[in-house]
């Protein structure tokens, strides 16, 4: 049968969008009165952690430990996330986020080769749509036939429920799809499911390690501006393709 699917993580793949939310977090803390501010040092040590509310737990639990201030109930915390939430849509919807090389390309692509597009993100539905809407354009948003996000997760391992939960959806096993993710936690996400992986670091995962990945490059690139192979090999190509994609599940099939 042969590749059937791609499936796209969102957040940091199909766009940069971590200063985005980060923005948002710090933009929602001074509307309730905190003085917390997340720099990057500081959202680069929370990005292991799934949810926005899970972040705000573990911060504010460091707070209280070093005693810095009021910290808010859970009840409080919650409210932040909403308002978080609410920040990032407006702010995506006005035009701050901007897709990553070669992505509308490759969906294009693979639809006229009768593949079927998936997606999955641990941001919320309303972020993750209005990011999608926003940078894919509201039509080319139904390119994806399934997409799941932070309500449609389990816990623990919420990342590889989450694909798992489109493998579900399109009926197929994970050696019939490829994942497209830029963070190390998403790729071993994909790969415990069986699905081969192509990493394309963001900013924030720039020094991650994609052992598993069964190819490392700069972005997704263009015919016109070629990817830059990280690590795995490319085969000549110089932008991804479904061809290159297909090349790589029959190498991998072959090692097996």
């Amino acid at each position: 049968m042969g590749l059937q699917a791609l499936i796209f993580d969102v957040d940091g793949t199909v766009a940069e969008t971590a200063d985005l939310h980060r923005a948002a977090f710090n933009r929602a803390f001074a509307e309730h009165g905190l003085s917390w501010h997340w720099d990057r040092e500081i959202f680069s040590q929370l990005a292991p952690v799934e949810f926005s509310l899970p972040k705000l737990r573990l911060f504010s639990v460091a707070m209280r430990r070093s005693g810095q201030g009021h910290v808010p109930s859970h009840s409080e915390l919650a409210n932040i996330t909403k308002r978080k939430a609410h920040i990032f849509c407006q702010s995506v919807r006005e035009g701050a986020a901007r897709l990553r090389p070669g992505v509308v390309r490759l969906m294009q692509e693979a639809l006229h080769e009768g593949l079927s597009i998936g997606a999955v993100s641990t941001s919320s539905r309303a972020e993750t749509q209005a990011l999608l809407i926003a940078t894919l354009g509201f039509h080319n948003m139904h390119w994806i036939t399934s997409l799941k996000t932070a309500e449609d997760a389990q816990v623990p391992a919420a990342e590889r429920s989450l694909y798992k939960a489109v493998l579900d959806d399109f009926d197929i096993v994970g050696r019939r799809a490829f994942a497209i993710d830029d963070s190390a936690s998403g790729a071993l996400a994909a790969s415990r499911n069986g699905i081969p992986v192509l990493a394309t670091p963001s900013m924030y995962s720039a020094s991650s390690r994609f052992d598993n990945a069964a190819l490392t490059i700069s972005d997704l690139g263009q015919p016109a501006e070629p990817f830059t192979v990280i690590s795995g090999k490319a085969y000549g190509h110089p932008f991804v393709s479904p061809a290159l994609l297909r090349a790589l599940l029959a190498l991998k099939a072959e090692a097996a």
